[in-house]
C-alpha cells in the first residue's frame, strides 16, 4: 500500500521563505507609502497588510501548484504547469527587484554619491583648464594691441595704407578701434582673474567638505542632506565661474579682426594690410573656444533624488551582489515547488493500479491418436 507523501515539511519552509521575500517588498513599500520618511500609524498598517497578503498568496499559490496539478490528467498537467512557471517567474522577478533594492541601497547611495564626486572634480578641472586657455590668448591680444596702435600711428603720420583711397583718418580710427577691441578683452580677462580664482578655491573647499561626508560615519539620510546641500553650492560655483569666462569677448575681439574691409569701404591698401596683419592673430584668439563655448551652456551634474530600485540599473558593479541574494531568494521557493510537485508526481504514478496484461490461452496438447494395425487371421493349417 503506497501512502501520501508528506510535504508538510516543505510547505513550511516555503511559508518561511515567501515570509522573508514579503518583508524585503515591505521595506520598499513602506518607502513608496512614506515618502516624508517617517512612518504614520496608517503607513505601519499598509505595510504590514502588504506583507501578510504577500506571504499568505505565495504560500497558498505553492500549496495549490503542490497539491492538485500533480493530480490533473497529462494534458491538463502540462498547461496547468507552463500557466503556473509564467505567472509565479513575474511575480518573482518583481519580488527579486524589491529585495535587491532593499540590499542595495547602501551600497547604490554610496556609489551614486561617488559619481557625483567624481562628476564635480572632472567639471571643476575642464572649467580650470578652460581658464588656462583663455588667459594664454594674452599674448594675442598684447600683440594685436600693438599692433593696431602701431599702425594707426604710422597710418595718422604718413597715411602709408591708405595712399591709394586718402582716407587717412578713416583707416587710423579703424585701426585704433581694432585695438582698442583688443585691449578690452584683455582687461575682461584680467579682471575676471581674481574672481576666477576665489571661485576655485571655493570650489575645492565642497569638494573636499563633500569628501568628509561621504567618508564620515552619519545616518545615511543625512549623508545624502549634507551631500546634497554641498552639490547645491557647487552648482552655484560653476554657474558663477560659467559666467566669468570670457569666451565672448575674445570671440567679439576675432570677429572685430575679421571683417570684410573692402565692403566696408576702406582703400584696397588699407584692407590688404588689415587683413594680413590680423587674420593670423584672429585664428588663434579663437582656437579651442568652442568647446568652452559648449562647456558653459551644458547642463551641471548634481546628486538627484532616485529610488533604491534606479541603484540596480544604474550603478550594477556595486549591486551585483544584492541582485545575486534577491534571486536566492525567489529560486529557493521555486525549487522547494518543483520538488513537491515531483514527490506527488511520482506518488501518484505508484498508486494508479496496473492494468492486467492479456495472458495468451495456453495451448493444449492434443494427443494423436494411436492407430491399430488389424490383424489378419492366417490361412491353412
Amino acid at each position: 500500500m503506497n501512502k501520501q507523501p508528506n510535504i508538510s515539511a516543505l510547505l513550511i519552509v516555503n511559508f518561511v521563505l515567501h515570509f522573508i521575500s514579503a518583508c524585503m517588498a515591505g521595506v520598499w513599500i513602506s518607502e513608496l507609502v512614506s515618502s516624508a520618511g517617517a512612518m504614520t500609524p496608517l503607513a505601519w498598517f499598509e505595510t504590514a497588510l502588504a506583507v501578510i497578503a504577500i506571504s499568505i498568496g505565495l504560500s497558498a499559490l505553492s500549496y495549490i501548484a503542490i497539491k492538485h496539478i500533480p493530480t490533473l490528467p497529462l494534458s491538463q498537467r502540462r498547461f496547468a504547469k507552463s500557466g503556473f512557471f509564467g505567472g509565479y517567474s513575474v511575480i518573482a522577478a518583481l519580488l527579486l527587484l524589491a529585495a535587491a533594492s532593499v540590499f542595495a541601497a547602501p551600497a547604490g547611495e554610496r556609489a551614486h554619491v561617488e559619481f557625483a564626486h567624481q562628476e564635480f572634480k572632472t567639471e571643476t578641472e575642464l572649467r580650470r583648464r578652460a581658464v588656462s586657455t583663455i588667459e594664454n590668448r594674452e599674448p594675442f591680444l598684447i600683440d594685436c594691441e600693438n599692433v593696431g596702435d602701431a599702425m594707426s600711428n604710422q597710418e595718422g603720420a604718413t597715411g602709408a595704407f591708405s595712399r591709394e583711397g586718402g582716407d587717412v583718418g578713416r583707416v587710423a580710427i579703424t585701426l585704433r578701434n581694432i585695438a582698442d577691441g583688443c585691449k578690452s578683452a584683455r582687461n575682461s580677462i584680467y579682471a575676471n582673474r581674481a574672481y576666477l580664482s576665489r571661485q576655485f578655491a571655493r570650489a575645492d573647499r565642497i569638494l573636499i567638505d563633500l569628501r568628509r561626508v561621504i567618508d564620515s560615519e552619519n545616518d545615511r539620510r543625512k549623508k545624502m542632506v549634507d551631500a546634497r546641500k554641498l552639490a547645491d553650492e557647487w552648482q552655484r560655483v560653476m554657474r558663477g565661474i560659467n559666467d566669468a569666462l570670457a569666451a565672448e569677448a575674445l570671440i567679439a575681439a576675432s570677429e572685430s579682426l575679421t571683417k570684410d574691409w573692402h565692403a566696408a569701404g576702406l582703400p584696397v591698401a588699407a584692407a590688404n594690410a588689415i587683413t594680413q596683419n590680423f587674420d593670423g592673430i584672429a585664428d588663434a584668439l579663437v582656437e579651442g573656444l568652442d568647446d568652452i563655448a559648449a562647456l558653459k551652456e551644458r547642463p551641471l551634474p548634481g546628486i538627484p533624488v532616485v529610488s533604491n530600485i534606479a541603484y540596480l540599473g544604474m550603478y550594477p558593479d556595486a549591486t551585483l551582489s544584492a541582485l545575486a541574494i534577491g534571486a536566492i531568494i525567489e529560486l529557493i521557493p521555486l525549487a522547494v515547488i518543483v520538488l513537491g510537485m515531483s514527490m506527488m508526481e511520482r506518488a501518484n504514478m505508484r498508486r494508479v493500479p496496473s492494468q492486467p496484461s492479456p495472458v495468451a490461452p495456453s495451448a493444449i496438447a492434443v494427443r494423436p491418436k494411436r492407430q491399430y494395425k488389424r490383424r489378419t487371421p492366417k490361412s491353412g493349417a
